[in-house]
């Protein structure tokens, strides 16, 4: 059985309030992304960077799966299929 459409979107909410979380957490930490000059090495990477940049990845991958099934499930439930 399916859960319900509630749960689903209760889901979708946390997960993408996550991803947003993540991705403030790992620019205030980064900066401005910047090109790199000719000859400039890149900037080394901290403990604290690492592990922002993994759980920014981390939920963006949890946040996609969930992502296209409320929206398939929200597009069934609506009448309303995604126009190309």
């Amino acid at each position: 059985m399916s859960e319900p459409f509630e749960e689903l979107e209760d889901r979708y909410r946390s997960a993408l309030n996550r991803m947003s979380k993540a991705y403030q957490v790992l620019w205030s930490i980064m900066g401005d992304p910047k090109p790199l000059a000719p000859g400039e090495e890149p900037p080394v990477l901290t403990k604290e960077h690492r592990d922002a940049q993994t759980e920014a990845m981390k939920a963006s991958q949890d946040y996609i799966s969930v992502r296209d099934l409320y929206w398939a499930t929200r597009w069934g439930r609506e009448g309303n299929p995604p126009k190309p």
